[in-house]
């Protein structure tokens, strides 16, 4: 049998799966934060690029996930606007794309059962998020983020950074529709809504709920912040 460390009971596994675009180095320090937290789940990263040929900081990236030991799939990016998108309804095209193509790669390898999407910015210090996902069963995870006011809502905002699915159970969810709208709003229409009248099981992630998020890492797009935290927690 496979443990996990200390912080998952045995018998328990997730594929976690991140998306990498350009901010390779946050990227690879919140690998590491869950290579340490939980050494023995199976760990991807999808790496977005600008061409079929890899740019020379994606190349150095790529190596640097082979001493990871971390699966890696390379794809060109659809959208570039030439920023991240934040607090933009751009943001709706840029983690839709991200989601549905690793969806598709998880389909292409036949992978069954829990996948963990995460963003390059999304790290762990304590493990209290992995292993609540490790230890319920969903067919949908999320956490909360509110989107800018105004128009019409769905009944759930998601946070787009993570989101936690059985990949045999959202076959008739995804792919995702891809445009420009606030993500909150997109995912909760597309994603959450959609599968409350399939009446498939959703849970929320306890510590992911906005801004809080538990002691387990922090909302922040700081590469400096994820070092002070992780180096807080010993992991680097």
């Amino acid at each position: 049998m496979v443990s996990f460390g200390v912080f998952a009971p045995i018998g328990y596994s997730m594929i976690i799966f991140y998306k990498s675009y350009k901010r390779h180095d946050r990227t690879l320090l919140s690998l590491k934060s869950v290579k340490h937290l939980f050494p023995d789940l199976e760990l991807k990263c999808l790496v977005l690029t600008d061409n079929l040929i890899p740019s020379q900081d994606d190349l150095v990236f790529l190596e640097d996930l082979k001493k990871l030991k971390v699966d890696f799939y390379t794809s060109v990016k659809k959208y570039n606007f030439g920023n991240s998108g934040s607090g933009s309804a751009k943001n709706g095209l840029y983690f839709s794309e991200g989601v549905n193509k690793i969806y598709k790669k998880c389909i292409d390898l036949q992978v069954t059962g829990k996948v963990l999407m995460l963003d390059e910015d999304h790290f762990f210090t304590t493990g209290e998020t992995v292993k609540h996902l490790l230890t319920n069963n969903f067919d949908l995870a999320v956490g909360s983020w509110p989107a800018p006011p105004g128009g019409q809502r769905p009944s759930f905002e998601p946070n787009a950074s993570i989101l936690a699915l059985t990949i045999e159970s959202m076959v008739d969810v995804f792919p995702v529709p891809e445009r420009e709208q606030y993500v909150e709003l997109l995912w909760g229409f597309e994603i959450v809504d959609k599968c409350k009248k399939l009446g498939k099981k959703i849970i929320e992630i306890p510590t992911r709920v906005y801004t809080n998020y538990g002691g387990d890492g922090i909302h922040t797009n700081n590469i400096n912040d994820i070092k002070k935290e992780l180096s807080k927690f010993n992991i680097i």
